[in-house]
């Protein structure tokens, strides 16, 4: 059902790249220009953490890798300047688009610093500074940032010895193979020419899969839903490219 709901959205698409093909490569732009360093699977996100005296943000915008982030005076830039803490590379987001500030007792606050294209919390413009909650989503130009917030330390009970021996013994897993799609049999030759006396004996000889092999339209239903959104993807990009 997935597959098939996609590959009805792809014949939408299509129809509003024929009529208004300018429209689409727009949207487009808007949706691929920001990260190419970021895989669209992986969401971005901002943490800001809280640990008795220590303030600091994690997050994944900086060249798509999970980083721990200090600032001194608790202020974190955003923009497209390289010499910010969160540099970005979007068109549509200012050199200096917005900061984050930790008040102590309070929380962190976003801050619209006069960009072009303002900046959003739940699909609401910032004019002034903004408390920011936990699971807040924040729109800077084309980019949505989800915003978690880890304030409490909550001290667990050791694990038990039995589990740990448990653990200790359980055999390594390593990756498993893959087992090819295909198996192939070499195939008697078919057809053989006479020989002549000028020419030597020519064997032509085939290739085909073993019974219960070959490919059918049925197959594609059977992979994980992982698999066919794969599929489908490579299947968009080729059409988009050749397009």
């Amino acid at each position: 059902m997935e597959l098939e709901k996609r590959l009805g959205l792809y014949q939408v698409f299509l129809k509003i790249y024929e009529h208004n093909r300018g429209l689409l490569d727009e949207i487009l732009q808007l949706e691929n220009l920001s990260f190419p360093y970021i895989s669209s699977r992986v969401p971005t996100y901002l943490q800001g953490v809280v640990q008795e005296r220590e303030v600091y943000l994690i997050t994944n915008l900086v060249n798509g890798n999970t980083q721990t982030l200090f600032q001194p005076q608790k202020i974190w830039i955003i923009g497209r300047d390289r010499r910010l803490a969160l540099t970005l590379r979007d068109q549509w987001i200012s050199r200096q688009h917005a900061a984050l500030q930790y008040v102590e007792n309070e929380g962190f606050y976003l801050i619209d610093l006069n960009s072009t294209n303002g900046t959003f919390i739940n699909g609401e413009p910032v004019f002034h500074r903004q408390l920011l909650r936990d699971g807040d989503q924040i729109r800077l130009g084309s980019l949505t940032i989800s915003f978690f917030l880890a304030q409490t330390v909550q001290k667990l009970e050791p694990v038990s010895s039995e589990i740990v021996a448990q653990m200790n013994e359980s055999p390594l897993s390593y990756p498993a193979v893959p087992t090819p799609k295909y198996r192939f049999a070499k195939i008697e030759p078919e057809n053989k020419l006479e020989n002549n006396g000028d020419k030597d004996t020519s064997i032509q000889q085939r290739q085909k899969p073993f019974p219960g092999e070959e490919t059918s339209p049925s197959a594609l239903f059977n992979l994980t839903p992982t698999q066919r959104s794969e599929i489908l993807d490579r299947f968009l990009t080729s059409r988009q490219t050749s397009a």
